[in-house]
């Protein structure tokens, strides 16, 4: 039995919207920004951010990262990114998800807002795994952004 969720998840980004798409979309930039935490890591063994590309990641804990994911890029603008990806874990299937990201011009620079609709395979706890994961990438990209202004 799957379980679904929908995660709507925003952020004012201090930058033109232009940058924060690049930010977004780079290979190297994006391993930074997207582990939660200085304890776990994401590592991009493949990317190709096209629409019919894919992305294939290794994330976890730094000394085992156990999870893996697989990224189809469907829809690549500076407006709006959108990709499926499928979390597995041991050879299991955990989840399926639509990621949407939305971005635009706002008074501070950029508003981004990020659409998880998720399906999960090994029930609702998995949802705050979620939640709580990109919750912290989504505040590690919008510092990053702000340290490569500084810089």
């Amino acid at each position: 039995m799957a379980d679904y969720e929908t995660l709507i998840l925003q952020r004012e980004v201090a930058c033109a919207p232009d940058r924060l798409f690049h930010v977004i979309t780079d290979r190297d930039l994006r391993q930074k920004w997207s582990a939660p935490d200085d304890e776990r890591v994401v590592i991009i063994d493949e990317y190709d951010c096209r629409p019919g590309g894919r992305e294939e990641t290794r994330c976890g804990p730094k000394d085992a990262p156990e999870f893996n994911t697989t990224g189809l890029f469907h829809v690549v603008t500076p407006e709006f990114l959108c990709f499926t990806e499928t979390l597995v874990v041991g050879g299991q299937t955990m989840s399926i998800s639509l990621c949407s990201h939305e971005i635009s011009k706002s008074d501070t620079g950029s508003s981004l807002r990020v659409t998880l609709q998720i399906t999960s395979l090994v029930g609702t706890d998995l949802f705050d795994d979620y939640r709580g994961g990109w919750s912290a990438s989504l505040d590690n990209l919008t510092t990053l952004v702000s340290e490569l202004d500084q810089s």
